[in-house]
């Protein structure tokens, strides 16, 4: 189960994600379909529409020094992760939220996404060490990624080799 609040961030996202017809038609959709860059007055009204907590947004443009544009995947991994969670928990809701795996597969992301999001998100947390996140990375890329590149949950909360935080 999700944190309060991660549920309608993720939903929102989930909804955005891709320029589909749903996605068009839901009111974030609109706004954020399939683009990485978006505006803050964007994301703003997104908050609203939700009806999520409006000092949670401020803090996470505040945690982010975000300014007019925003790099999409930072904001949802800093809004999944100013819900209290640990640093696994956010990546867990990122990648089910990213997932194309939408058909009964386990979520899924590309590598190179998960490198990026939790390199981000370590290094805004400042307590965990470069070198071993570089060590976590590289362990992950060399013994569990798999020919497709892809990146599952599983691989990176039931393995007991791997450890974000």
């Amino acid at each position: 189960m999700h944190p309060p609040g991660a549920a309608g961030i993720a939903e929102a996202i989930y909804q955005s994600r891709h320029s589909d017809t749903a996605a068009r038609s839901h009111p974030v959709g609109r706004r954020v379909a399939g683009r990485l860059i978006v505006h803050a007055d964007e994301l703003a009204q997104m908050w609203k529409v939700l009806n999520l907590p409006p000092n949670l947004f401020n803090s996470v443009m505040n945690v982010g020094r975000f300014t007019e544009e925003i790099e999409w995947l930072k904001f949802l991994a800093l809004s999944c992760s100013s819900l209290g969670v640990t640093i696994a928990r956010t990546l867990k809701i990122v990648c089910e939220v990213l997932s194309s795996d939408h058909d009964g597969g386990p979520p899924r992301i590309p590598f190179s996404t998960f490198q990026f999001l939790y390199t981000y998100i370590a290094e805004v947390d400042g307590e965990i060490s470069a070198s071993h996140v570089s060590r976590m990375l590289n362990y992950i890329e060399q013994e569990v990624i798999g020919p497709d590149g892809l990146i599952k949950v599983s691989d990176f909360t039931q393995n007991p080799r791997v450890r974000l935080e």
